[in-house]
């Protein structure tokens, strides 16, 4: 039976409509204590005492973890810098960093008693800007840094280290002689963009119940990398990894922001101090101190002919990483990698900076750097089309990479039809006809833009592992460590195995997510679920449907060839039989089961500049239709379009889905989020101040298309597709405000104030 290319209903659907889906957060196991955490309110300085003495005599307080009673093997963690403690020790660096915590047995007491909490501080200089943590003589964030993790590059891609400074990560990526190439161009072209820092603001904030049962560790936990969770709360604790249970019930949302150690840590050594399960669960105020998307500047050079080949590009991308590394590092890194775009440049030299501030850590977020440098040098496209008295689509026509073509020396050639897409997105929009439209009245201007980006898809150096069971009564289970965090990752893994054992996709179920049993997975993320878990899925299916066909032969006493599975059933000759009988026939009275196995690894290739292939390459082109108001500056989205290639869709309702709401991330980045800082304390830190896209924001119009062009390495040609959607959106919409004010604005979010002063000067704002 067909299973795969049909939207049959998710598997979690109608539990989570139905308000029956459990998450972490709802977990409640006997004598449950509730922790509250005590944060700095200052973002630099030496903690001189605490003293918990009046918290700990409060009624109902059962354990208060401070500096003084962290009792652990390791107080440091990180999946890139151990730079990071459980709690601060020695000094706090960012307002929101974590002090005290107390665990009581009303979440009320907790609140009060860290209220009782006496800290004394000895403030320090702070630096909050990429400009102010670079200056000569700058404060430095972290004096001395342990357990960085050497990447080990293959050609082309270079990690340089430092030490001591506030540069906490530094990524270089070339290829030929840049300078040769600049000098061979007959212009040369230099741009500086600002991309803002966003809150991922997941539905449901951060929490996890911790339980020590003597040396025994068991965590429930929100959580998109369970393993490596795993793997640093062992090292942390001085335990095996056999000694450490990380479960992960239903997710709600997650877009980077729940990977690594958030409460994990916190909620464990209470545990261990109360003698009982402990739940630490931030507020949505306390996930907007915990991290962030990096704030961005970047600057391209690009050197071109007359006729617009793109001939050399110079490339430098600065993020405000903030206080800890987590995983900024790897943003640093793919931001870097991408920095000069899908285009044909024979010469190319990028150097990316994580930088650390006194300001909220950051890490991955939704595409991993590329929105950020996705906006800079497709920005810098339609700036340099207009000085050369180009058209930007065609300038982008001619330049653009072929499917088959190199991205990188030595890396995956380029999957997709880009022009293809970019084609059909411009007619969408119609690109065509874009100097004819009509204005609306005479304070209404409008314009419409084109975007073009693209990512390395698939996260590097990621196995995946996968089993498929096939019991004694016929029924299949699918575990594997693949995260669900609502992007229908559990549904589109039941179709694969539906699909190989021709079995209607009811009958299968997917296991819930326990690293005691269930197979290894690096995280979720980099849109790696489809495409890199589905290759482990698809050869667990295929090793259980092997099996399975020689335990059917079996049975009929008849070659394998002779079987047929069709509809969840056994054919062979005039027979047929259910899964059920075949499994009781062949096992007889010992009820045996099939396990079918899968592990899929892209492996080392030290000629590739990043040390891994890229699995695929993700696509996101967008084109915008906007509408500015003369007399507010306030921008209107009429129409967006957006394009992606999803190789092959496994559920299409889902893929178009994922791509939409990747495309409103887009423009809420474009038009109005950011983190306002003052004095290092975050203005807009809640729910109430902080603005994202409502329902009447969106555009009247929204498109989606996703092609099927195969070349995934994915089940049935399938690539990644979550990321692609928000790539292109910035920049599109950046070029359609351009066309319709004639005003280049080389930063976002676009707010009325910024594009009412752009209107209003001669010059507009540039910067």
């Amino acid at each position: 039976m067909k299973a795969v290319g049909i939207s049959i209903p998710r598997v979690d659907g109608a539990e989570k409509v139905a308000g029956q889906a459990l998450y972490a957060g709802d977990l409640q196991l006997p004598g449950m204590a509730c922790a509250k955490v005590l944060r700095s309110p200052l973002p630099h300085a030496r903690i001189r005492r605490i003293d918990s003495t009046r918290a700990a005599a409060l009624a109902g307080v059962v354990a208060i973890l401070t500096r003084d009673n962290l009792n652990v093997a390791a107080n440091s963690f990180g999946a890139y810098v151990r730079d990071q403690q459980i709690l601060a020790t020695d000094k706090v660096r960012y307002v929101g960093d974590m002090i005290a915590a107390v665990a009581a047995v009303e979440e009320s007491i907790a609140e009060e008693a860290i209220k009782r909490i006496d800290v004394e501080y000895e403030e320090l200089p702070a630096v909050y800007t990429i400009e102010e943590a670079l200056s000569p003589g700058a404060p430095l964030v972290h004096e001395k840094l342990e357990g960085r993790k050497d990447p080990h590059y293959g050609r082309g891609g270079t990690h340089i280290v430092h030490e001591p400074s506030n540069i906490c990560f530094h990524f270089r990526h070339q290829r030929a002689d840049v300078e040769e190439g600049m000098r061979s161009s007959d212009f040369i072209f230099e741009d500086t963009f600002s991309f803002p820092s966003a809150q991922h603001y997941p539905m449901e904030p951060h929490v996890s119940v911790a339980q020590f049962d003597g040396e025994t560790l068991s965590v429930w936990t929100a959580s998109q990398s369970p393993f490596p969770v795993r793997q640093e709360l062992a090292r942390i604790f001085g335990l095996p990894f056999s000694a450490v249970r990380v479960i992960v019930p239903y997710v709600g949302g997650g877009y980077g922001a729940k990977s690594g150690i958030k409460t994990e840590g916190i909620a464990a050594c209470l545990s261990r101090i109360a003698g009982r399960p402990v739940r630490l669960a931030f507020s949505a105020e306390e996930t907007f101190k915990t991290i962030c998307q990096p704030r961005a500047k970047m600057t391209i050079k690009t050197g071109v002919k007359k006729d617009g080949t793109f001939v050399a590009r110079r490339c430098e991308v600065y993020l405000n990483g903030g206080a800890y590394a987590n995983s900024g590092p790897s943003v640093t890194e793919k931001a870097g990698y991408r920095a000069h775009g899908p285009y044909r440049i024979p010469h190319v030299l990028t150097d990316s900076y994580s930088i650390y501030t006194n300001t909220v850590p950051a890490g991955a977020f939704r595409g991993f750097g590329g929105p950020q440098v996705a906006f800079a040098y497709e920005t810098h496209i339609d700036m340099i089309a207009e000085r050369l008295g180009i058209d930007s689509y065609e300038i982008r026509m001619k330049n653009l990479l072929a499917r088959g073509e190199s991205f990188a020396e030595g890396d995956t050639p380029i999957d997709c039809d880009l022009k293809a897409g970019l084609k059909r997105v411009a007619e969408a929009i119609g690109w065509e006809s874009r100097d004819n439209a009509e204005e609306n009245p005479a304070t209404k201007k409008r314009g419409i833009g084109i975007a073009t980006a693209v990512k390395d898809g698939g996260g590097t150096n990621k196995p995946a592992n996968a089993a498929v069971k096939i019991f004694n009564d016929g029924s299949v289970l699918l575990s594997t460590g693949s995260v669900e965090v609502g992007q229908g990752m559990r549904t589109a893994f039941l179709q694969v195995v539906a699909e190989e054992l021709s079995m209607p996709p009811e009958q299968i179920r997917v296991a819930a997510l326990d690293t005691h049993y269930t197979p290894f997975d690096k995280g979720t993320n980099a849109s790696s679920a489809t495409s890199i878990m589905g290759q482990a899925v698809l050869k667990a299916a295929r090793d259980a449907r092997t099996q399975f066909l020689q335990a059917a032969a079996a049975v009929f006493r008849a070659g394998e060839q002779e079987i047929k599975l069709e509809d969840g059933r056994v054919i062979c000759r005039e027979q047929r039989l259910s899964f059920r009988e075949v499994m009781q026939r062949y096992f007889r009275d010992t009820e045996g089961e099939i396990w079918g196995r899968g592990f899929f690894k892209v492996p080392r290739d030290d000629n590739v500049p990043l040390g891994y292939p890229s699995p695929f390459w993700e696509i996101g082109l967008g084109a915008a239709e906007v509408e500015v108001d003369s007399e507010t500056g306030e921008v209107k989205i009429l129409h967006y379009v957006s394009l992606t290639d999803a190789g092959k869709m496994i559920h299409p309702i889902q893929c178009h889905a994922q791509d939409e709401g990747a495309a409103v991330f887009g423009l809420g980045q474009a038009l109005f989020e950011d983190l306002v800082y003052q004095d290092g304390q975050l203005l807009n830190g809640s729910l109430v101040d902080y603005r994202l896209p409502r329902f009447n924001d969106l555009p009247a119009s929204l498109t989606t298309f996703i092609m099927e062009g195969g070349g995934g390495p994915g089940p049935y040609g399938a690539k990644g597709m979550g990321e692609g959607g928000i790539l292109a959106v910035a920049p599109a919409v950046g070029n359609a405000v351009h066309n319709a004010i004639a005003r280049r604005l080389q930063r976002v979010p676009l707010i009325p104030e910024m594009v009412w002063n752009a209107m209003n000067t001669v010059k507009g704002l540039t910067d």
